[in-house]
């Protein structure tokens, strides 16, 4: 899948974008329209919406704080039939800036969403691992740094390669001009993205690399951690299933 074909084109989210069409170590392919990750939702359009349900959408993880959603809403979306799971990753309040190691250490920080969010990311993984969810979109505020840890734990425990679970996580460098624009247009957040430190919204493949690679040195590996962490076998062996074309 070409990068230009995985983005949808809505006018209310700038990263909304397939996770399908990816290589596995074992030659298999993960699934097209099924399972996407996005930046926030609440401005999406009628239009949007549109959109939406001719791909049949038919689930939403908001892994935001509820400060974070209640400043904002769920716009459009809060009138759909879908599925909808709030898992918040970071304890409530500060956003992304509540505690933790800063975002100059963001490849530990992302290490520390698998403690402090231990909860909200066996929460999403097992309704990701739901066929009742598909298909399904996860997101946070960017689509960046919260989202970028769910979408890298479900990648490799599909068996995707680093270095393209990697390139996937610096897509979003295409939409941050575009993201950072909306959020300050966005009364919620206005000109207070402007004080916003730069790390805080930069992209750079370190981070995910550290965390790719530390997920496998400390623990074996995303499913190691999500069994861990108290996610089923029974939930993480379904997802290949749902997620993954059969090998030829």
């Amino acid at each position: 899948m070409e990068t230009s074909d995985r983005f949808l084109a809505l006018l209310g989210a700038y990263n909304f974008r397939d996770l399908g069409g990816y290589p596995t170590i074992d030659g298999r392919i993960t699934v097209k329209g099924r399972l996407f990750r996005s930046d926030t939702l609440h401005q999406l359009t009628q239009g949007d919406l549109e959109v939406l349900r001719r791909m049949g959408l038919a689930g939403v993880i908001d892994l935001r704080t509820s400060a974070e959603a209640e400043r904002t809403g769920r716009g459009l979306l809060a009138e759909e039939p879908v599925r909808f799971l709030h898992a918040s990753v970071l304890r409530e309040e500060g956003g992304e800036s509540a505690g933790g190691p800063t975002h100059d250490q963001l490849g530990e920080r992302y290490l520390w969403y698998l403690d402090v969010g231990r909860e909200a990311l066996v929460a999403a993984l097992t309704v990701v691992a739901d066929p009742d969810s598909y298909p399904l979109v996860f997101h946070c505020t960017a689509g960046k740094d919260r989202t970028g840890v769910l979408a890298a734990l479900v990648l490799d425990i599909l068996g995707v390669r680093h270095e393209v679970i990697v390139e996937d996580y610096m897509l979003t460098a295409t939409r941050m001009d575009l993201i950072r624009a909306r959020l300050r247009r966005d009364p919620a957040y206005g000109s207070r993205i402007d004080q916003i430190p730069a790390a805080r919204l930069a992209m750079q493949a370190g981070p995910m690399e550290h965390f790719v690679t530390e997920v496998r040195r400390r623990y074996g590996g995303a499913k190691e951690w999500a069994l861990g962490a108290g996610m089923t076998r029974e939930s993480l062996n379904s997802m290949p299933m749902l997620l993954l074309d059969s090998a030829e």
